[in-house]
């Protein structure tokens, strides 16, 4: 049966397990914001150049 130094030293393992791969998923999300053609946050979406409604003639 294992003591229980071993079994903290193990859950401190799986725990900077866990902070790595906490650390890459937020790396990668960084990427993937900075590399969309979105306008950053906080922009007024209201004043972007969008193209207008534009509606067929009816039948």
């Amino acid at each position: 049966m294992p003591n229980l130094l071993q079994i903290i030293m193990y859950l401190v393992n799986k725990i900077k397990w866990q902070n790595s791969l906490i650390q890459l998923l937020n790396d990668y999300i960084t990427w993937l914001e900075d590399a969309g053609d979105r306008p950053p946050k906080g922009t007024d979406i209201t004043k972007l150049d969008y193209n207008k409604l534009t509606l067929d003639d009816p039948p």
